[in-house]
């Protein structure tokens, strides 16, 4: 869909009486808020990114959008509500995947976590909110607790939990479940390529070279906590008469 008939497609949401439009007259459909509400974060998200938060008004994000200022209104009391709507937005596919992670081979899960969380972390999308909030976060310090309630922490407590699932499965060595070691891995896997990231740099130039690393990373891990797949299950052998 082009960037033009998208636009024309959220007027007639806006405006369902325009005349010259074949759209009737009416509320709009569940399906038709839904990919406005998107399409309003998306436009929110870009302008926070160019121009940060500070330089971005409610008003710049309403034309950017053709939308009113009513409209965001509606959702967002606030431009601080806008900008939480869009970081939630932008981690909710990945926090959603990793909430609903099973325990069938906790250490495997985990392990396909932390790869979700480099991606993640080195999206420009999300590099331009961590930018957001190292610069600006001393001025709005409810946007960084913001992050850090609802963002980190539930990553960190579906990091703990796999932990904890794999010590149980004798998959890890007892004592390594706890927050000090999700904070180690996580520095581990990516902490050195988001601070490169962040410094406009590009901490890999090839997707071989960003899973070399992250292999690399993942062995040094499971080293250091005695990790191992656990062993296969075997048969019982029949008792002879």
């Amino acid at each position: 869909m082009t960037s033009a008939k998208r636009n024309t497609s959220f007027l007639d949401m806006l405006n369902p009486c325009l005349q010259g439009k074949k759209r009737r007259c009416g509320r709009p459909t569940p399906e038709d808020t839904e990919q406005l509400d998107q399409y309003l974060l998306e436009v929110a998200a870009g302008l926070f990114v160019q121009h940060g938060y500070a330089g971005t008004s409610v008003d710049q994000i309403a034309r950017k959008a053709s939308a009113s200022k009513q409209t965001l209104y509606r959702r967002y009391a606030s431009k601080e509500d806008l900008f939480k709507a869009v970081i939630t937005n932008l981690t909710a596919s990945v926090l959603h995947s990793i909430k609903d992670t099973p325990l069938k081979n906790p250490l495997a899960e985990l392990k396909h976590v932390m790869q979700l969380l480099l991606d993640l972390s080195l999206q420009p999308m999300a590099l331009g909110t961590y930018r957001i909030l190292i610069s600006d976060g001393y001025r709005y310090p409810t946007l960084a607790e913001y992050a850090k309630q609802n963002i980190g922490g539930p990553i960190d407590a579906s990091i703990l939990r796999l932990l904890k699932a794999a010590e149980a499965a004798g998959q890890i060595n007892p004592g390594n479940a706890d927050d000090t070691t999700v904070d180690l891995l996580s520095g581990l896997i990516t902490g050195a390529a988001l601070e490169s990231a962040l410094f406009g740099l590009a901490p890999f130039t090839t997707q071989a070279e960003r899973k070399d690393f992250f292999d690399r990373g993942w062995t040094l891990f499971v080293r250091a906590v005695g990790g191992e797949s656990p062993p296969p299950k075997t048969r019982a052998t029949p008792a002879t008469a």
